[in-house]
């Protein structure tokens, strides 16, 4: 840029001179003899205008020379602001230094507190999520319970009822020997009614003529076989009622064997539901101990 301003300086100067050497050569040419006799003594008015041309060239002049000082002072402060321009590397920075080196001090302290304040709230969002959590594994717990305890209930049931039928009522009477005990009875009682009547009918017979015999013993004979046809009777509904009570007693074993093993699944599902609330018990104990942590 500075050899750009000279150049033009240069050329600046050599037209200035020129114009000088013309200006000289037209203000001695205006007052030479060879002008004025050529122009035969024109009179004042080509002076005037020879004067007015020397009058705009001053001017001239004058105005060149002013932007020739003004270019020269720009290319000195151009010149000295380079000779005083210097690399980045020699820039005195300790200024700056100063002004920043407390703030890079308490630089770490502020990280060290960000780390901080970052792991407090991991650490507060952590707890409130086990919490959460928690709250959640009470809340299933303690529907396991009611579910637990209704089961349990249900369980009982069966089980008392099983209590109630497997308990003793005592000794059951053979059957079998009553039956024997009956029928004895009834032949005993068919042997006395038989020897009354036989006794009767000799009281009878010997005040009654014939005719009277006859009718008694037709009687008798009537009265012998309605006895018989009742006592030969008398056994079958005690052997209906004996086959009913069989029936009822398998059909109680029947039962007994079904809610046997009602009572066993139920038991197989009441032991699904006690391991998994011991398992939920080892989950919200492993939940307490973080939380405590």
């Amino acid at each position: 840029m500075g050899h750009e301003v000279s150049t033009d300086s240069s050329s600046r100067n050599s037209s200035i001179n020129t114009n000088i050497g013309v200006n000289n050569s037209i203000s001695f040419g205006a007052r030479s003899p060879f002008i004025g006799g050529g122009l035969g003594g024109g009179g004042g008015g080509e002076k005037a205008t020879m004067q007015n041309l020397n009058d705009r060239l001053a001017t001239y002049l004058e105005d060149v020379w002013s932007l020739e000082n003004g270019n020269a002072e720009l290319e000195l402060s151009i010149r000295q602001f380079l000779e005083n321009k210097t690399s980045p590397g020699s820039r005195d920075y300790s200024a700056f230094f100063v002004s920043i080196t407390p703030a890079s001090r308490c630089l770490p302290s502020v990280l060290l507190n960000t780390s901080i304040y970052l792991a407090k709230d991991n650490a507060k969002l952590a707890a409130d999520d086990f919490k959460t959590k928690r709250e959640n594994e009470l809340s299933m717990r303690q529907s396991v319970e009611v579910d637990f305890a209704g089961l349990k209930r249900v369980l009982d049931a069966p089980v008392m009822h099983v209590s109630s039928l497997e308990m003793d009522p005592g000794p059951t009477p053979d059957l079998n020997a009553v039956l024997s005990e009956i029928r004895k009875q009834y032949e005993q009682a068919s042997a006395k009614n038989k020897k009354e009547l036989d006794a009767w009918f000799q009281e009878k017979v010997g005040t009654e003529d014939s005719t009277g015999q006859n009718m008694l013993s037709v009687l008798y004979a009537a009265s012998f076989f309605h006895l018989h046809k009742c006592l030969s009777s008398a056994p079958w509904p005690l052997e209906g009622t004996l086959q009913e009570t069989e029936n009822q007693a398998t059909s109680l074993e029947e039962q007994l064997v079904n809610l046997q093993g009602d009572i066993d699944r139920q038991g197989q599902e009441y032991q699904m539901l006690l391991d998994t609330k011991t398992r939920l018990e080892m989950e919200i104990a492993e939940y307490r101990r973080l939380l405590d942590e």
